[in-house]
């Protein structure tokens, strides 16, 4: 059983209306984190299986873009700030 099941389990079970609020609120806060994750994880996949050749001497901006630009043309914002 995973942690959101666990605390639904409790939502569903508890007689403790404090308990029951602590309870959703971790899962929803779970649930969010989790869709975040899938999210990330779709767009790194980008980098790891596309392979992109970078060149040094372009630089460090130029070489973000390349990096962060799906195959689509779409901008995927990875990585920091720079």
């Amino acid at each position: 059983m995973n942690e959101i099941e666990r605390m639904q389990e409790m939502v569903d079970n508890s007689s403790n209306s404090k308990e029951v609020a602590q309870a959703e609120k971790r899962k929803e806060k779970l649930v969010k984190q989790l869709k975040e994750t899938k999210e990330y994880d779709e767009k790194i996949a980008h980098l790891a299986l596309s392979r992109i050749d970078i060149d040094l001497d372009d630089g460090v901006k130029v070489n973000y873009e390349k990096v962060q630009t799906g195959q689509d043309g779409k901008k995927l914002d990875i990585l920091g700030k720079i």
